[in-house]
């Protein structure tokens, strides 16, 4: 055997070693389909498709739950490049109702004139993720706009706003302009000193919180009684290459009229 012979075999040994251990399902195929060779986690993936316990065609395996596939590799009319990329595809594993549908992300690539190659990956837990965050995001945002007194404000380790949403205009009356602002703004003048502001930091670092209460300010200048709750955010450290994001949340609650006007109601309560 030649050394380009034996080289060549070499490479396809490699080659075939790689498609069998990668950690995602590949599928090579003719263009009708017809299945060349599958690697063990594709088999594990698809077989819940297969109602005899074969998996010869993949378009074939895939048509009850994306008959669109053999079009879209009909259609593609260039003799390589994508075909499609990431499409969701619901399993039906049978468990049951309440069970969540196994999803696949299925990509399919035109090696060639004669060759189709589908990537399989499993993205059940990622959906089902991704899905958790949007509606604990939809549950916060309710509840602040549902909330009349209470801001919630995000500040980066200097003590500065990071962003401006509606809870900061509904109390405090600041606009956007309010990003980049330490968040002593909402505080009185004679209390907006730069060792006051390090002080609450660090004293919510040392014990997980921050708490006071006293005299706030409005953007229009008017005074109001608060109480104003600093804490640390879990995991705040920015990555390499990312620009510092959020380290501390802020929450700001209107209590309503100013407790020294409360106790002179009462004294005058009393005195009549």
């Amino acid at each position: 055997m030649s050394r380009d012979a034996s080289e060549s075999g070499a490479e396809y040994e490699a080659l075939i070693q790689f498609l069998y251990l990668a950690p995602v399902g590949l599928v090579q195929t003719n263009l009708q389909g017809e299945v060349a060779m599958m690697n063990p986690v594709a088999a594990q993936l698809l077989m819940p498709l297969s109602h005899d316990g074969g998996l010869d065609n993949l378009f074939t395996a895939l048509e009850r739950v994306a008959p669109e596939l053999r079009g879209r590799v009909e259609c593609h009319g260039e003799p390589y490049g994508k075909i499609c990329d990431g499409l969701h595809v619901y399993l039906d594993t049978g468990a049951g109702a309440k069970r969540t549908p196994q999803i696949l992300a299925l990509t399919l690539l035109k090696l060639d004139p004669e060759r189709v190659m589908a990537v399989i990956n499993d993205i059940t837990e990622q959906v089902r993720r991704e899905r958790r965050l949007r509606q604990n995001d939809a549950w916060l945002n309710a509840i602040l706009a549902g909330v009349q007194d209470y801001a919630l404000v995000n500040l980066d380790l200097q003590g500065r706003i990071c962003d401006w949403n509606a809870s900061i205009g509904r109390v405090t009356g600041f606009d956007a302009h309010v990003v980049g602002r330490p968040f002593t703004i909402f505080y009185p003048h004679d209390t907006t000193a730069l060792e006051y502001r390090q002080d609450r930091l660090r004293n919510a670092d040392a014990t997980g919180w921050s708490l006071d209460e006293g005299r706030r300010l409005r953007a229009d200048g008017s005074v109001f009684w608060g109480s104003t709750l600093v804490a640390p955010l879990p995991e705040r450290e920015p990555l390499p290459g990312e620009s510092a994001g959020a380290a501390y949340c802020l929450i700001l609650r209107d209590l309503g009229a100013p407790k020294e006007a409360v106790a002179r109601q009462q004294e005058n309560a009393h005195a009549a």
